[in-house]
Order: C-alpha cells, then structure tokens, then sequence
C-alpha cells in the first residue's frame, strides 16, 4: 500500500466530534459486544452442542468486529485506520456465513453438508487473500480520515450480508412447506433478520442521508451494533420459553443482566443531573421487574419439571406395562401350546382307552346273555357292578375325547333336518328301564305333529340322553318332565327337562357349564361325574347354533334344563 503514515490527525480528531456523538460510540460498542460475547460464552460452557458453539464463534466475531469499529472511530492514527478497516471484510463475511449457519443449525436440527461448508470456504477466500492488499484499501483520504475501499471488494463482501438475510428466510419457507409452523422458529428468524438488517444497513444509510444532506452528522450508524442486543432478547425469550440449548432459567437472567448493564453503562457517558436521575430510576424499575421474572420463570420452570417428571415416570410405567403385556402374551402362547399339547395327549390317551372298556363291555354283554354259559350267582353282582363302573368310564371317556375334538376344531357336525319329536321319544324308550329302576314318574308334554330342526341327530341325541340321565342321578326321589314345543315366531324348537330333585342353588348357577364345575350337593348325591357333561352339551349345542341353559328355585327344590335350536326350513 502506498500512503502517508499521517499521526495524531488533528482534522480527523474535530472531525469525528463534528460528525458522531463520541459518547453514543463507546455505548453503542462496549456494553453491546461484551454482553454478547458473555452470553455466547456463557451458553458454550452450559450445552457444549454444535448450536452453542455456532453462537460463540457469531458473538466472539462480532465482539471482535465491535473492537475493531471503536478503534477506527476514536483513533487519529491512519496505521491504525489502515490496519484494522483491512480486518472489516473478513469480519462481515464470517458474521454473514455463521449466521445463516446458525439458522439452518437452530431450525433444521442438524449439521450442514460437507459440500456447502467447502463453497462457503470457497466464497470466503478471495476476501482472505485480498484483504490484505492495496486492492482492499488502495490509499487513506486524509480530508474525509478514512481508508479508501476498492468498491468491488466492498460490493463482494457485503454481498455475503445480504445472501445471509435471503437465505435465512430461505431456510425458513423451506422448513415450513413440510411441517408445521413452530412459534420458537418463527421469533428465532425474527431476531436474526432483525440483527442482520440493522447490522448492515445503518452504515450505508446513514452514509446517504448525510451525503444528500439530510442529516449532518452519523449518529445513526452505530445504532446498527443494537441489532445484536435485540437477537439476544429474542433468544432469550426462546432458551426460557422453549429450552433451547438446554439451559433452562439461564436465559432469562442472561436477558436481565444484560439490560441492567446496558442501562448502567449509560452512567459513564451521562453528563447531566437529570438524565442520571432518569436512568437511575430506570435501572431500579428494570431491576424489580427482572426479579419478578426471574421468580416467574423459576416457578414456571419448576412445575415444568414436575410434569416432566410425572410424564417420564407415566412413559416408564407405560413402558414397563407394555412389556409385561408382552411376557404376557408370550406367557398365554405358551399355555395355548401347552392346552393345544394336552388335548392333542387326552385325545390320544382316551382312544388308547377306549378299544380296551369297548372289549371289556363287550364280552360282559356276552356273559350275561349266556354265551359262555350260564353265571355263577356269587358272580352276578359282581359282574353287574364291573360292567356298570365300564359303562361310566365309556361315558368319561367319550366326554374327553368330545372336548379335545371341539378344542382342536376337530368336531364335525352333519347337520340335517331332524324331528326332535321322533329324537326325543326314541330317547325316552331306551332310558325308560332305568327310569324304572330309579323309581321315578315320568311325565311328557309334547304335542302331535312335527318339530323339525336343522342339527345334528347323534349329537343332539347325546346331549339330551345326558340332560335325562342327569335327571335320573340327581332326583333321589320324585318325578321327571319332558316337554317340547315349537315357537313360530320367533322360529325356534325348546325341549326341556324338568325335575323334583336337588336342585342348583344360585351362586353355583354362573358356573354350571363351566369345565370340570360340579356342585357340592351334586358331589353328594353322585359321586362317579367329572363336570364335563354340561361342558359338552353346551359346546354341542352352541356348534349347531343352538343355546342351552338352566333354571332353578334354588337347592332342593328342583330345576329345568333347556336346549333351544333352530326351526329347519324345507324348501
């Protein structure tokens, strides 16, 4: 650079008291760049993330650049002019680039490509090499006491201010054509738009006002540095608000203090009674509401905590429910293998079971019809009681191996039309010698003409043999009642059994056609039964789309049985 190293300008002295207030200047730079670099400070050390560390690199180059503006407005040295204006470019840049880093960072959640960080580097480096040289400041002008700029270099430079300010809002719409509009974005773009027009605007406006002489002096330019104060509001209010950076009450205090020292700061630049008075008054005002919010904020801060507690200890409880749901579920597929294995076993024990009582039951039927001679009269009894215990263990055995059918899916129903008049009646003739030896009247109530329904002729004939031979077992004495009738309104076939015997009381009702449910004085009157029968007979019915059901007075005093089944349709 060629240009004379001029000391002490007594012109540019007069000149920058002429055109600035020397006072506004160290309040404009001082408080603002130290605040900033406190709180960028500050932040780091409380989230050491990528945002917080974003911040301290955009307020430790602003700060810097503050440094730098205060020497070249209060120094008469055009070294120093030289030296520290050639810094002014490379600084803008950074400030520009971090701040359109920032956002992207701040909204997007994320880190920024590789690829975009080497063009900014790109962009970045015809301002480190040029910066400088005589192609940055050619010459000083000692008339005006500043450097004179290459306007090129200048326009290229603060072309970074204003990509900086397209881009933010750029990154903005972008975010938001995809999701939905968040408030704690929303005020971030704000204060930084805020910042980045005041920054690089006041400046160059406050160049053409005084230029086209509107104003005489350049009070207005370091206005441009209180657009940084402005983001840290905005900031703050977001970090108490929405958390950010994870520091909770931190950025309200951060905001108090730096409005009380900027407020103090002014005492060093007062030269009135009247105005130390009025921010005196200011700074106490200030202080009291700021220790208001303070106290607002902690308690809102702390009853967020509580509820966050709350939510995470409900996540937990909501989590550990979950997986015991799950071990549950694992639990109930392990017992539906092992239910599944156990029919699959009874189904097979009981066949294996079955051959051997059918031979047993055979050849006793053909004792006692003499086939091997006549019976020895001690032997009779005995052989009646071994061929009446076969016939029980026929009948347990035919239960649990209707019970594994139905619980494998394996019972199949021919379904037919059937004349419950005709079922029933055969029924009744082949248990008449039983009743008989029983001792018990039997009464029936069923009405000419046919019931016809659409079921299964074997399986109803079973369920309804168990329903009489029940009757029998369970009426000491007494009598027995077969009814049937058919509704043709409501086309359904109601058999029914009624008895005089020992009745079901209520509370065993709930559980009658339960599996393996039999109730005390059942157990009492018969001993031989596995509370299966009605198990069976309803699974039966229900099969056929049928129902079945009980009704009793209570103990002793009798009960009836019903099966209902549909009316069979002849076309």
């Amino acid at each position: 650079m060629t240009f004379n190293f001029l000391t002490d300008l007594q012109t540019c002295f007069d000149l920058v008291r002429d055109t600035v207030n020397v006072s506004l200047i160290y309040y404009s730079h001082i408080p603002v760049a130290v605040i900033s670099l406190v709180l960028g400070v500050a932040i780091f050390v409380k989230s050491k993330n990528l945002m917080s560390k974003i911040f301290l690199a955009l307020t430790a180059t602003f700060s810097l650049w503050s440094v730098f503006s205060l020497i070249t407005w209060t120094s008469y040295n055009s070294i120093s002019y030289m030296f520290f204006w050639s810094f002014f470019g490379i600084l803008i840049a950074l400030i520009s680039i971090l701040c359109l880093y920032f956002t992207f960072v701040f909204i997007n959640n994320r880190d920024v490509h590789l690829l975009t960080k080497i063009i900014w580097l790109i962009l970045l480096l015809p301002i480190l090499v040029i910066s400088p040289t005589k192609y940055n400041l050619p010459t000083f002008d000692g008339v005006w006491c500043i450097p004179t700029e290459n306007s090129y270099f200048n326009y290229y430079y603060y072309f970074f201010g204003v990509a900086a300010f397209i881009g933010v809002l750029i990154i903005f719409i972008k975010k938001y054509r995809s999701s939905v509009l968040d408030k704690k974005n929303i005020l971030f773009v704000i204060g930084m738009e805020c910042f980045l027009f005041m920054f690089l605007s006041t400046d160059f406006l406050a160049s053409y006002l005084v230029d086209n002489g509107y104003i005489t002096n350049y009070d207005i330019a370091p206005y441009g540095l209180f657009g940084m104060v402005i983001f840290i509001a905005f900031l703050s209010y977001i970090i108490v608000k929405f958390k950010s950076f994870n520091v909770k009450m931190f950025g309200a205090q951060a905001l108090i203090f730096a409005l009380i020292a900027l407020i103090g700061s002014e005492f060093f630049f007062i030269t009135t009674n009247t105005n130390r008075i009025l921010t005196a008054i200011t700074l106490v005002i200030t202080g009291f509401i700021g220790i208001n919010l303070m106290r607002s904020v902690k308690k809102e801060i702390t009853q967020r905590e509580k509820i966050e507690d709350l939510a995470t200890k409900l996540e937990k409880s909501n989590a550990g429910l979950e997986k015991a749901n799950s071990r549950l579920a694992d639990a109930n597929d392990k017992l539906k293998e092992l239910d599944q294995l156990k029919s699959e076993f009874v189904s097979l024990a009981t066949h294996q079971i079955r051959a051997p009582l059918s031979a047993i039951k055979g050849y006793l039927s053909e004792v006692f019809e003499g086939d091997f001679g006549p019976i020895n009269k001690e032997l009779e009894k005995p052989l009646q009681i071994v061929f009446q215990s076969t016939e029980n263990l026929v009948h347990i055995v035919g239960d649990f191996l209707n019970i594994s059918r139905i619980e494998q899916g394996k019972m199949k129903y021919e379904l037919a039309p059937l004349d419950m008049k005709n079922l029933v009646e055969e029924t009744i003739k082949e248990l008449k010698p039983n009743l008989d030896r029983a001792g018990l009247e039997l009464k029936t109530e069923i009405p000419e003409g046919h019931h016809e329904v659409y079921a299964d002729a074997g399986k109803v004939k079973q369920v309804i043999g168990n329903l009489i031979d029940n009757s029998m077992k369970y009426t000491p004495k007494g009598s027995i009642k077969v009814s049937l009738s058919t509704n043709e309104k409501t086309q359904k076939v109601l058999f029914a059994i009624s008895d005089t015997g020992i009745g079901i009381a209520p509370e065993v009702m709930p559980k009658l056609f339960q599996k393996f449910s039999r109730a005390k004085n059942a157990n009492e009157v018969n001993i031989i039964g596995t509370g299966l029968g009605l198990y069976v007979a309803k699974l039966m019915i229900e099969g056929q789309s049928g129902r079945i059901w009980a009704e009793s007075p209570g103990a002793g005093k009798g009960s009836t049985f019903y099966v209902e089944l549909p009316v069979a349709h002849v076309s």
